[in-house]
């Protein structure tokens, strides 16, 4: 004979597969955790640090002065400070003809140095109205290993470059500004 269970009420069975599915679901959200914790603990744990002494730059545009044979930072326009050049530098200008002399200057720092295009203050009977003479540069030449290459207008350490200055007399006729004399102060300026 088969025996046959029956439940006392309906709702005992109910109540019992009820809280079966409750227990899945809760431990499968503890198993879940228990994985969302542990890929976002670390066991383990490394570093590597660097230190190293640090300091500015040296920054130092040179003139080449033509007296000394050297190389001088001149950074004023103070005279004993200026670089003076010969008084034969800049001697032959006539009606609208020109002279010139060739400035050098030299990266002495330690970053590139990037050149600004030549200026000049004038003072001087050679300069004052009516038809005063003109000052003007040429393009600066650098010499890298000795020899003149393309200008960029940027010095990297060590390196030279040379520009002409140039003062060209007005439209002068007859005796008009001989034997007149003037200065013309250059400033080649760099910055980095």
């Amino acid at each position: 004979m088969a025996m046959t269970l029956t439940p006392q009420n309906d709702t005992e069975f109910e109540t019992s597969g009820r809280r079966r599915k409750i227990t899945k679901f809760a431990l499968a959200g503890v198993a879940v955790l228990g994985v969302g914790a542990a890929l976002t603990s670390a066991a383990w744990s490394d570093s590597v640090f660097f230190a190293t002494p640090s300091k500015a730059a040296t920054f130092e545009l040179e003139g080449y002065n033509p007296s000394t044979l050297g190389w001088e930072a001149a950074d004023t326009n103070l005279p004993g400070v200026a670089i003076l050049l010969p008084a034969d530098a800049i001697d032959a200008i006539g009606p609208n003809i020109a002279d010139s002399y060739t400035v050098r200057v030299r990266n002495a720092g330690n970053i590139n140095i990037t050149l600004a295009p030549p200026t000049s203050t004038q003072t001087g009977l050679l300069f004052a109205t009516p038809d005063p003479a003109l000052v003007t540069f040429g393009s600066y030449s650098e010499f890298i290993g000795g020899f003149a290459q393309f200008p960029n207008g940027v010095l990297v350490p060590g390196e030279e470059a040379t520009v002409e200055v140039f003062v060209t007399g007005g439209n002068w006729t007859g005796t008009q500004k001989q034997g007149e004399s003037g200065t013309v102060m250059v400033q080649i300026q760099g910055q980095s």
